[in-house]
């Protein structure tokens, strides 16, 4: 049994920043996951980052190691958009400098007593902490509408987990979806060689207007500022539908080279010619008839659908309400109605606002979650001295 005082599940940006903040507190840690692996394994390599790189920086106590200076020591052009293995490159420098240690391991289960929290890893090692932060980002929220999830594998993919599409080439190929990931999987497409259209419900595609360094610098503010605001204020952010946008930068990689629908739905979805095509009906009444369907349809945050988590402890976390009962309610540190149990990332981001479910809420939430911790920690090393004899 290997016992530190701070677990944290994920090793993605979140993750790494995390266990900087823990370093520097004097905390020890152990930082669980595949290093960057949703970057690095889950994402094409070709494309970009949307933000402006001036604010994707990880974060550590002293806000030394900076995209700003890894651009400066490394010789690497801070152009926008970014490249992704760029900001890979940048990650796992940010982690040698701030010496986080990484454990390449994965939990399969979370369980608690009475004084501590308990991790099995994969490999079967026991680990246990006072506290456990979860930073599992996106990878296990990926949704497929209702209309399409019959279709076998062979014909359906979700946009999570393309890191090419090479092999879609000379093929016919149906993206739904009108954002981002929609766009850039249709560029992708179309660069591979395929036959793409892209169907979607809205009429046209909404590209994004303003400069992304200020969306960039807005999300960081809001990230400080969320979880202050009146609830009223809050719930009409929530209630209003978010509209997706794409970035100005695909615009020329799509317009004009892949055909584009809008104003259409998919109704139903059947596999053809002994599972080696699926049709497509639309909302329109007119069909298509692909060699495969790329889902560029987001993803739904439901707590459930962890798979680490002992049953006793999904049961025990307070929900948000009905419909975002998929969200834990989290304190102003993070902290869920469990002690000592964190949730930073898309997890928090219903709690403390959209920037949590980008690079833009890092920051925050370590200045938020590590301070609380190493003060809980002091406090009980404190009680022990005056207990002690």
């Amino acid at each position: 049994m290997t016992i530190v005082d701070l677990i944290i599940i994920g090793a993605g940006p979140y993750g790494i920043s995390l266990a900087a903040h823990a370093k520097a507190a004097g905390l020890s840690y152990v930082l669980l996951g595949q290093p960057m692996h949703f970057w690095k394994e889950q994402m094409p390599q070709t494309m970009f980052i949307r933000t402006n790189p001036l604010y994707i920086s990880l974060s550590d106590s002293e806000d030394r190691w900076t995209i700003e200076r890894f651009s400066e020591e490394t010789g690497t052009e801070l152009s926008s958009p970014f490249p992704r293995p760029a900001f890979i490159d940048y990650a796992f420098w940010f982690a040698e400098q701030v010496g986080v240690e990484f454990t390449p391991e994965l939990a399969t289960e979370v369980r608690r007593d009475s004084e501590a929290y308990e991790i099995v890893t994969r490999t079967g090692r026991h680990i246990s902490a006072a506290c456990v932060i979860i930073a599992t980002g996106l990878q296990h929220f990926s949704y497929i509408p209702d209309e399409m999830r019959t279709l076998p594998p062979c014909l359906l993919t979700h946009t999570f987990g393309q890191t090419g599409f090479d092999h879609f080439r000379g093929n016919s190929v149906a993206v739904i979806g009108s954002g981002q990931s929609a766009w850039e999987a249709a560029a992708l497409l179309y660069i591979a060689g395929s036959e793409t259209e892209l169907l979607f419900r809205s009429e046209e595609v909404r590209y994004a207007g303003e400069d992304n360094a200020v969306t960039g610098l807005r999300l960081i503010e809001s990230a400080e500022q969320f979880y202050r605001q009146p609830l009223e204020e809050k719930q009409a952010r929530w209630n209003t539908p978010r509209r997706g946008s794409v970035a100005q930068f695909l615009k020329p990689y799509v317009e004009g080279k892949v055909k584009e629908t809008g104003g259409v739905e998919i109704v139903r979805a059947e596999a053809q010619d002994g599972g080696t095509k699926a049709l497509l009906t639309l909302s329109n009444g007119e069909t298509r008839l692909v060699d495969h369907i790329v889902c560029a349809t987001g993803y739904r945050i439901n707590l459930e659908l962890l798979p680490f988590l002992a049953p006793e402890l999904l049961s025990a976390i307070r929900r948000d309400t009905i419909p975002f009962h998929g969200f834990p309610l989290l304190s102003e540190h993070f902290e869920c109605s469990i002690p000592g149990l964190y949730f930073a990332g898309p997890l928090a981001s219903h709690s403390h606002g959209p920037a949590f479910g980008f690079i833009a809420g890092i920051a925050q939430a370590c200045r938020s979650i590590i301070p609380h911790i190493a003060g809980a920690n002091k406090q009980e090393e404190s009680s022990c001295n005056q207990l002690m004899p």
